[in-house]
């Protein structure tokens, strides 16, 4: 059954790097859309120390992308800052590939999964 919880979190890492990479995202809610989504495909795992780091790297370089797009909507928008939005951008997308990695590598289902047939508890995300 974790087989389908792994698509589940696959669909909304895949979701949540779109968003990342500014599709459809408002710079206002930027963190929260994008973090709405990653917080979504963890609520059905236990808390594993290497999936809650790569959650915290996703949600810093989520930041700092924001505190770029900040300054381009404040400040003069040139080519430089455009490139760093990029580069910013790039590296938020890594991050949550990253963490998808160690979902993977370590996610392991936990009661609340158990509960709405996800897995049993403890049971490796396939």
């Amino acid at each position: 059954m974790s087989t389908q919880l792994r698509a589940d979190i696959v669909r909304a890492l895949t979701a949540a790097g779109e968003q990342a990479k500014g599709a459809g995202s408002d710079t206002l809610t930027f963190v929260d859309d994008v973090m709405r989504l990653v917080d979504g495909a963890l609520r059905f795992l236990e808390q594993d120390h290497s999936i809650w780091e790569a959650r915290r790297a996703v949600l810093e370089r989520l930041e700092s992308t924001a505190r770029l797009i900040d300054r381009g909507t404040t400040g003069p928008y040139d080519g430089r800052l455009q490139r760093a939005i990029g580069t910013a951008r790039a590296h938020a997308v890594e991050a949550i590939n990253d963490l998808q990695a160690q979902i993977i590598r370590y996610g392991r289902v936990n009661a609340a999964g158990d509960r709405v047939g996800l897995g049993k508890v403890g049971a490796a995300i396939q």
